[in-house]
């Protein structure tokens, strides 16, 4: 026993304390190293992850406001470079002054026409911590599109319309330019001899008065597609009369006060208030009432004094709420007036 102890007095303790105090000066070393290099990339990481945001905002930017001036003809290079432009502009005055045409791609096709447009903004994002792995920067990319859909629900709706069974035939044969909507005599789409084309918008039953307000104006509430109008009798000349002249004298646009011709449908600017959002109806069964179909764009152009107007219809760009569905998918309610929605 007493040999047992004096060998356990001579084992090296201290030289096995010694040796493990050492490695563990190694192991918080190289754990220090790797804790660090993992926060370096967090903190990079970071700094890109709020790049990519502003990179989205911008593309969302530039597609939102150039794409109100969809759609545009496939073959029309004039407009197709203006909404290149426009969505370049639009990056840069957010930051990302490097956007090329080819960034710009114009798509969904629907009649010769172009109704979406898809951005890409490229962003490099340089690296500070991560440089020490040889992280010099990150290549980071984001897409934004914008599409056109069919407007279901709007204000600012005029009390003259067409038929969806017209409009159909029209859009069919492509013949929509100077059409009558409201009528002077009866005509071959009325089902009365005192219907001459105009709407009753609230349900009031105000007559001349809210007519003309809604001719020079527009009417105030919200139209929905479903939403049943009562027909208003009578041809009241004078107040469409008025309503019109205001309403088409109101043009300030390509040169219409230096006596230009103004908006027409080769030139317009879409808030002119020569345009009009009219709704496309159905009559019901009664046929004292009809049910709206959907919306239309029209440029005012001509009136006579026998309470008749005309114009063309035009596909563009407004306010309101969409269905969500795309251009030319043959879904009801798809008649040229449109919302933009971001799509992805």
């Amino acid at each position: 026993m007493r040999q047992i102890m004096n060998l356990l007095k001579k084992f090296p303790y201290r030289q096995i304390k010694k040796s493990e105090q050492g490695d563990a000066l190694i192991i918080v070393a190289v754990s220090m190293v790797f804790i660090m290099g993992m926060l370096a990339l967090v903190i990079d990481l970071g700094l890109a992850f709020l790049s990519t945001g502003e990179q989205q905002k911008a593309a969302d930017a530039a597609v939102y406001s150039s794409g109100r001036l969809l759609p545009i003809e496939t073959g029309n290079t004039t407009k197709v470079n203006q909404i290149k432009e426009s969505a370049i502009n639009y990056a840069d005055l957010n930051g990302f002054p490097d956007l090329t045409p080819e960034d710009v791609i114009l798509g969904k096709i629907s009649n010769g026409q172009y109704t979406e447009i898809r951005v890409t903004v490229d962003n490099t994002v340089p690296m500070y911590f991560a440089k020490i792995f040889g992280v010099d920067y990150l290549d980071l990319t984001r897409t934004a599109v914008a599409k056109l859909s069919p407007v279901i629900r709007t204000t600012g709706v005029a009390p003259i319309g067409l038929t969806k069974e017209e409009m159909e035939l029209r859009l069919a044969s492509n013949n929509l330019t100077h059409v009558t909507l409201k009528y002077g005599e009866k005509n071959v789409w009325s089902d009365s001899p005192s219907f001459f084309g105009a709407l009753d918008l609230d349900g009031q039953g105000g007559g001349a008065s809210d007519y003309r307000i809604w001719i020079t104006q527009g009417y105030a509430g919200e139209i929905s597609v479903g939403d049943v109008l009562l027909k208003e009798m009578g041809n009241m000349e004078g107040p469409t009369f008025q309503g019109f002249d205001e309403r088409y004298n109101g043009c300030t646009h390509f040169g219409a006060l230096s006596g230009g011709v103004g908006c027409t449908t080769d030139n317009f600017e879409p808030t002119c208030p020569r345009i009009v959002k009219v709704p496309i109806y159905s009559y019901t069964v009664d046929k004292q009432t009809v049910v709206v179909e959907g919306f239309a764009a029209f440029l005012l152009e001509n009136q006579t004094d026998k309470g008749e107007i005309t114009g063309s219809f035009l596909n563009m760009v407004s306010n309101g709420a969409s269905s969500g569905s795309n251009v030319g998918e043959g879904t009801d309610g798809d008649f040229g007036l449109y919302n933009l929605i971001l799509s992805e």
